[in-house]
């Protein structure tokens, strides 16, 4: 994982890096990497084939959100990257982006392959479960299913 403080990158709040710059997308300085936590993301290739990697393995009737891939890639909290990797990808690279949602299970207003309508047809046809028409029913539908929690690890209150 590439994360540089400030200090590595030579800048502070003033340059390109510490104010987000002008040279690449919102959110990204002219390297093309993303200011995360006093570090920055180089969103290289290596970045990018991590996410792409991990975005094939979601299994079709579910669903992932853009955290997810980010701590599953090894970039934990790079969420907004995730995102804007998700928008350079092609379609002919045949990537289930439509399995891709945000943290609340709603749609992507702005899916790129058809907008919200596309990406709910999509899901369903593969039997990914809706609340309503633009929120999924996460819980039954997340990849991967978070790990029930282990009773013995837990503490119980006897309000003593």
């Amino acid at each position: 994982m590439a994360l540089r403080s400030k200090e590595e990158r030579g800048g502070g709040s003033g340059s390109a890096a510490g104010a987000g710059g002008d040279g690449g997308a919102a959110g990204t300085d002219a390297r093309g990497g993303s200011p995360r936590g006093g570090g920055l993301i180089e969103m290289d290739e290596t970045f990018y084939e991590r996410v792409y990697v991990q975005v094939r393995k979601v299994p079709a009737g579910s669903v992932c959100t853009y955290g997810d891939i980010a701590a599953l890639a090894g970039y934990p909290g790079a969420a907004r990257e995730v995102g804007l990797a998700m928008s350079r990808v092609q379609r002919a690279w045949n990537l289930p982006c439509h399995r891709i949602v945000n943290a609340k299970g709603t749609l992507a207003p702005s899916y790129a392959f058809g907008g919200k309508d596309r990406q709910r047809a999509l899901l369903e046809a593969e039997g990914v479960p809706f609340l309503d028409s633009d929120t999924i029913d996460m819980p039954r539908a997340r990849w991967p299913r978070p790990e029930p929690p282990d009773p013995s690890q837990q503490q119980l209150d006897l309000g003593i």
